[in-house]
C-alpha cells in the first residue's frame, strides 16, 4: 500500500468511525510519534480483520479512523518501524500477535509502543501504549583501587554495552518473554552493531578515563525483555559490561541485569518498559572474560528499578 494512505475497510454497509484523540506521548524525554497503524479486528471468537490505517499525527491533533459497527478490538501500533504499511497478510488478531518488533529498527527519539482495548464500533475506549524496549542506564562510575598494588591507576579507554540481548519479541506480548533471536551473543560483536540503524543503544564509550573522582556519563542503552529464569546456552542472561585498560590490560565488569543481589526477586531479569539506572564502583581488575559475572570484590553496584518518565497524555483516546 502507499505511504499516507487512508483507511481500509470493507465496501459493507454499517460503517462507523472512531475519533482518535492524542494528547501526549509516553517515553523517553523528547520522544515523539512519527506515525501510528490502527488495526481493527472483530470482536468474536474468529476476530477477522475489519479495516486498517496508518496516520501521521501531532500531539493534540483529533483524527478518525474507519470502522464498521459492532463490538471491535482496537490494536494501536505507534512508530512501527515500517516505511510503508506492514500488514499486508494480516486477516486475524491471532495473526497479528504472533508479528514481532525488531530491536534492531528502534529510533530511540520514536520507540515502538503498542497496545490494544475492545470497543463498540462508533463507541469510545483508552488504548495505554507502552514501549517495548527497557532502558539500561550507567548513571555514575568511578574507581578504587585504594587496597590494591595499582592504587591510583584509572580505568581507560572506557566501552559500555550490553551481551546476550534478545532482539525480537511479539507486538502485544507483556510477559513471559524468552530470548530467540540474540545479538552479542557473549562479547561485543561489531557484525551484530552494524545491523543497528542507531547502534549507540547498544554501545556507547566515555570520554576520557575514569579514576577516583565520580564521572557521570549518563549513558542510556536499550534492550527488549528477557525473563528467562534460569541461564542456559540458548538463554543466557542479558549483561551490562563495561569494558576498559588498567595500565594497558584489558579489563571487563560484566553484570547480570536485574538479577541476585541487585535484581527485583518478583520480576528477575529484564521486563518490558522498565528502567535500569545502574551507580558503580569499580574496585579491582575485574574478569578477562566478558561472560565472567564480576563478584563484590570486584565491584559495588546500586542498581534503582523505576518507571519510564511519563507524559500525563500517555493514552490515546478513541
Amino acid at each position: 500500500m502507499p505511504e499516507g494512505h487512508g483507511p481500509v475497510l470493507p465496501d459493507l454497509p454499517g460503517n462507523a468511525s472512531i475519533a482518535l484523540k492524542l494528547d501526549g506521548i509516553a517515553g523517553m524525554p523528547g520522544a515523539r510519534y512519527d506515525s501510528i497503524d490502527i488495526i481493527v479486528f472483530n470482536d468474536d471468537r474468529l476476530q477477522r480483520l475489519d479495516s486498517y490505517q496508518r496516520i501521521a499525527v501531532h500531539d493534540g491533533e483529533t483524527v478518525f479512523a474507519a470502522s464498521r459497527s459492532g463490538k471491535k478490538i482496537i490494536a494501536v501500533i505507534a512508530n512501527p518501524h515500517a516505511g510503508r504499511y506492514g500488514w499486508q497478510d494480516i486477516s486475524s488478531f491471532h495473526a497479528l500477535r504472533s508479528k514481532k518488533s525488531d530491536l534492531r529498527k528502534e529510533d530511540p527519539g520514536a520507540l515502538m509502543m503498542s497496545g490494544y482495548a475492545t470497543a463498540a464500533g462508533g463507541g469510545k475506549c483508552r488504548v495505554a501504549l507502552e514501549p517495548m524496549v527497557s532502558e539500561i542506564r550507567l548513571e555514575s562510575i568511578r574507581c578504587d583501587f585504594s587496597s590494591r598494588p595499582y592504587a591510583g591507576a584509572r580505568l581507560e579507554e572506557v566501552k559500555v554495552y550490553l551481551t546476550n540481548v534478545n532482539y525480537e519479541a511479539r507486538f502485544f506480548q507483556t510477559e513471559g518473554f524468552l530470548p530467540e533471536s540474540i545479538c552479542n551473543s557473549g562479547h561485543l560483536d561489531s557484525d551484530c552493531l552494524s545491523a543497528f540503524e542507531h547502534p549507540d543503544i547498544m554501545m556507547q564509550e566515555i570520554d576520557g578515563p575514569v579514576g577516583t573522582s565520580e564521572v557521570k556519563p549518563g549513558i542510556s542503552l536499550m534492550c527488549y525483555p528477557n525473563e528467562c529464569a534460569e541461564e542456559s546456552a540458548g538463554s543466557p542472561f542479558t549483561r551490562l559490561v563495561i569494558e576498559g585498560k588498567i595500565n594497558g590490560r584489558t579489563c571487563f565488569y560484566p553484570i547480570n541485569i536485574n538479577r541476585g543481589a541487585t535484581g527485583k526477586e518478583a520480576a528477575p531479569g529484564v521486563g518490558r518498559n522498565c528502567r535500569y539506572i545502574y551507580d558503580v564502583v569499580i574496585k579491582s581488575t575485574g574478569s578477562s572474560d566478558p561472560e565472567m559475572v564480576v563478584t563484590p570484590a570486584d565491584i559495588d553496584i546500586r542498581c534503582d528499578i523505576v518507571p519510564w518518565e511519563e507524559d500525563t497524555g500517555n493514552e490515546i483516546e478513541f
